[in-house]
């Protein structure tokens, strides 16, 4: 999710060929129900990922806003575990 439009999302979607939907929030009310955007308002969201499973639950919340490689590394596995039978 971020402020891009739908139409910027889906560029970069096709472009890295990723088989799950980005969301688009331009007037960022769902970045404040997540409570990731920044005070004022003007400033950009935080980076944040949540995995969210079919039954719309939020399996994983990962704020790694410094060290993008930890964010992108902890957000694919996370995704990955979504595909793994539970135990």
């Amino acid at each position: 999710m971020s402020p891009d439009t739908a139409k910027r999302h889906a560029a970069f979607t096709s472009s890295l060929d990723l088989p799950y939907p980005l969301v688009s929030d331009p007037k960022a009310g769902i970045s404040r129900a997540y409570g990731v955007a920044r005070a004022g308002g003007w400033l950009p969201t935080k980076r944040a990922t949540f995995v969210i499973d079919r039954a719309g639950i939020i399996r994983r919340a990962i704020v790694a806003e410094l060290d993008v490689a930890t964010h992108a590394r902890e957000a694919l596995e996370a995704v990955r575990g979504l595909a793994q039978p539970p135990a």
